[in-house]
């Protein structure tokens, strides 16, 4: 085969490899179909008590709840409770340092698709002996020897196996987001509930 022929098929077939990953492509799956988590629909109203703010209540389809939902109570006492357990709570605070654990390690590993710099400079103070050896051209037995030195490394991700462990790493941050979110609307919602059944029983 021709040179230009080889050089050509050689090139092909590089463009052929670096199109291929491994592993396979995954693509997130479609949303459940539903319109409510129970089997029946719930009633637009709740049932009346003889009580004060015993009044009907109505359900909204579809609307939007702050992150900061208990202030809807307008509860100053309510608020500060709800603060101060956020505040002191260890797997709240266990569960904000894994995630940012977790995104550190995703910057870091989005790292792997770029150029390695290292760079090293060292300067060495030494003297010539007299006696094995004659003294420097200069007549000079100390001299200062520096050293300076520049490293660039690249990996190309021809076969994709970064970008499948950038993939990875990525679902486990969001998969560690989620995480830190439950663990946060459990205490909320602990807190609150609990505050609400000892002021009934009061």
């Amino acid at each position: 085969m021709p040179r230009p022929h080889r050089l050509a098929a050689s090139t092909l077939g590089l463009l052929l490899i670096s199109g291929c990953a491994v592993g396979p492509n995954f693509h997130r799956p479609a949303a459940p179909v539903v319109t409510r988590y129970t089997p029946e629909p719930l009633a637009p109203r709740t049932a009346e008590a003889p009580v004060r703010g015993g009044g009907a209540q109505t359900f909204v389809d579809g609307m939007d709840i702050p992150g900061q939902w208990w202030t809807l109570f307008h509860s100053p006492a309510l608020n500060a409770l709800v603060e101060r357990g956020l505040a002191a709570n260890a797997d709240l605070a266990a569960a904000k340092a894994a995630l940012r654990v977790a995104r550190e390690t995703l910057y870091a590993q989005r790292g792997a698709f770029l150029p390695s710099l290292d760079a090293e400079y060292n300067i060495t103070r030494q003297k010539a002996s007299d006696t094995p050896a004659p003294p420097l051209a200069n007549n000079n037995n100390l001299f200062t020897l520096q050293t300076a030195q520049l490293t660039v490394s690249y990996t190309p991700d021809v076969f994709g196996g970064i970008r499948r462990q950038t993939e990875t790493v990525a679902a486990q941050a969001d998969a560690q987001k989620f995480e830190t979110e439950a663990a946060y609307l459990t205490l909320t919602s602990n807190l609150v509930s609990t505050a609400i059944q000892e002021a009934s029983v009061r």
